[in-house]
């Protein structure tokens, strides 16, 4: 999907016609968050008559379900370009990433992770993007653990703790309740690195 950096008034002429949904709904959510989604509006805004994006979209919430997982699909790319060779730096590295990601995309990130809006169970696969983002994460838990790096905690458990510490940095940091902006990323690698020495295996040492 191809990304605008506003939601000006695009026309459509003989292309794509979902993909320009998707790209100008992104626009959309990126500057005034999913609230500002309409299918209706879309249309008019693509030249296009509602029905001929409801024949792409059966309702609202399937378009954004269909941005939540691109959105997903982004995240996950960028877990996935962490170097790994030092198991317990690549996990700070990665924590890092996903509050990056949420600074970049605040709007696309309240999406993703909207349940009001997007239940789990009703998209299938949205739900599957958001296990194949969460994957990585789990797959960096698991090779410190193989190395002795963290200690040998269910692998389950470990992972949870981890990605709820980055979820909720993420989500403070981007509603504005972390002071000192320009020193975020200092006090994200502290606190990843916080989890980090309480998990570590003390006898690798």
């Amino acid at each position: 999907m191809k990304t605008e950096s506003s939601a000006r008034v695009a026309t459509y002429h003989h292309g794509n016609l979902p993909e320009q949904a998707l790209e100008l709904g992104l626009a959309v959510v990126r500057e005034h968050g999913d609230a500002a989604i309409a299918l209706r509006g879309l249309a008019k805004q693509l030249g296009v008559s509602a029905p001929a994006l409801y024949r792409h979209f059966s309702d609202r919430d399937s378009l954004l379900a269909e941005l939540a997982i691109y959105g997903f699909r982004a995240l996950r790319q960028r877990l996935q370009s962490v170097e790994q060779a030092e198991p317990g730096q690549a996990l700070v590295d990665i924590g890092l990433v996903y509050v990056a990601f949420a600074q970049d995309e605040p709007n696309l990130y309240r999406l993703m992770f909207g349940g009001r809006v997007l239940p789990k169970g009703i998209h299938p696969q949205l739900d599957q993007a958001g296990r194949e983002a969460f994957q990585v994460l789990e797959e960096s838990v698991a090779r410190a653990q193989a190395v002795g790096t963290l200690k040998p905690l269910p692998l389950s458990l470990v992972t949870a703790a981890a990605w709820s510490l980055v979820h909720g940095l993420s989500q403070l940091t981007i509603d504005g309740h972390l002071p000192m902006a320009e020193a975020e990323p200092q006090l994200a690698e502290g606190v990843l690195t916080l989890l980090l020495d309480g998990s570590r295996n003390r006898h690798q040492q």
